[in-house]
């Protein structure tokens, strides 16, 4: 293996190729787009209990969609928090799990391709995707809890603490920071947990953070050229924005892939081959020495109380 910067662009290049990066991400751009609305009907429908602006969850999801695609989904949005139904959390569900477990599928046969590491068994693959996928959802409403008790701490401690409108202005500007931190944490989260490989995390924040950055300049990247060359398209209205949101999709799983295949070409680079993470092999393993400290445990106690007996006969 080449050292140097030159063996290692040659070595990301090769992994982006056997990641097979640019099909695998029609096919997550496919799958993302049968279980975006899905996933935010049951955002939505979660959501709607806390009781908190509308207008704050928007300002926060504005920054990372392209302009024409948040016009569209902006009253989708509104709709889903303001009317909260049963029947529509219990079909988003189910429609979530199938076409978000499929694109969490693709997402880890590319990754995995990237890190040279033959995709695992089928059973536990659907398994891991339905683990990822609730916690996705759980994170979700981590950050709409956060939101809103922000909210709710600014509107409780501006009469106590005298807060000026400025200040109030300054925390409500600082949804770029939160949405890059956001993107970042759960960026790196999934190179960390989805590769069937032996990942290290020091190896992983690089391409989170390239990915989380080029999906901020994408989005406004797609805004500006439509903004400002591309008024043909957006003419079309809801066939125009159809299109821009298919090519910013297939353009963002380009991006999150192309993180994967950075963070495999660093790990390799810097500590040579990359090991597979047999995750069941682990778990029986495990299994058999917890077993075996258990039968090691009731083995010395028996043996102690054996010894008792015998130690008061020497006393006496």
């Amino acid at each position: 293996m080449e050292t140097g910067f030159k063996g290692f662009v040659k070595q990301l290049i090769h992994r982006f190729a056997n990641a097979n990066v640019n099909d695998s991400a029609a096919v997550l751009s496919y799958y993302m787009l049968l279980s975006i609305f899905p996933i935010m009907l049951i955002a939505g429908n979660l959501i709607a209990f806390l009781h908190f602006n509308t207008n704050s969850v928007l300002s926060y999801v504005e920054p990372v969609l392209p302009e024409p695609v948040f016009q569209t989904l902006a009253p989708i949005i509104r709709s889903f928090l303001e009317q909260g139904s049963t029947g529509t959390l219990s079909l988003g569900i189910i429609v979530t799990i199938w076409s978000a477990g499929r694109a969490v599928s693709a997402f880890q046969r590319s990754i995995n391709l990237a890190y040279g590491i033959e995709q695992p068994n089928a059973i536990f693959s659907r398994f891991f995707s339905f683990i990822l996928i609730l916690l996705a959802i759980v994170s979700i409403m981590i950050i709409a809890v956060l939101f809103s008790l922000s909210e709710w701490l600014g509107r409780y401690l501006k009469p106590w603490f005298n807060l000026s409108n400025q200040l109030t202005d300054f925390i409500g500007s600082l949804r770029w920071p939160i949405s890059f931190l956001v993107i970042l944490l759960l960026s790196t989260l999934l190179y960390r947990v989805v590769p069937s490989a032996k990942v290290k995390l020091r190896y992983v924040w690089i391409g989170a953070l390239m990915t989380t950055v080029g999906w901020l300049l994408l989005a406004q990247g797609f805004s500006l050229y439509i903004r400002y060359f591309a008024h043909n398209i957006t003419g079309y209205q809801t066939i125009g924005t159809f299109i821009i949101l298919l090519i910013w999709m297939n353009l963002s799983g380009v991006i999150l892939l192309a993180g994967g295949v950075i963070n495999a070409t660093i790990q390799e680079w810097r500590q040579g081959e990359i090991e597979e993470l047999d995750i069941m092999q682990n778990l029986v393993d495990q299994a058999r020495v917890s077993h075996h400290k258990r039968q090691t445990k009731r083995r010395s106690a028996s043996h102690k109380k054996r010894k008792r007996p015998s130690n008061k006969k020497q006393k006496k």
